[in-house]
């Protein structure tokens, strides 16, 4: 049984981790933002943002950090919005003048 369980705890690892490196490699450019938002005045009380492989698991961290913030029992006053969008990759943005291109000083 004991063997069973490290088995388990150490596939799921292994896939946690492989999460991570799949959008870090794949989708570089994929980015994230979770607010946890109280739903009566609109004020965001913290928030979450990553690109790559920082943006795995967001949306649970956001989910935590919603529960953890309403010790007092107000859970329903809670809401987690989040957003994705793609990010320019910044090579492309940036141009280096050539041999035949005019620099400005």
């Amino acid at each position: 049984m004991k063997y069973r369980t490290i088995i388990i705890v150490t596939c799921g690892l292994m896939l946690s981790s492989c999460a991570s490196m799949f959008n870090g490699a794949v989708l570089p450019n994929q980015c994230k933002r979770c607010e946890v938002i109280n739903k009566y005045n609109h004020e965001v009380l913290t928030f979450f943002e990553g690109c790559g492989s920082e943006n795995t698991k967001l949306e649970e961290q956001a989910k935590i950090a919603a529960y953890d913030l309403s010790s007092d029992g107000n859970l329903c006053n809670l809401e987690v919005v989040c957003e994705s969008w793609k990010k320019e990759p910044e090579a492309e943005n940036q141009t280096t003048p050539t041999v035949n291109q005019k620099r400005d000083n």
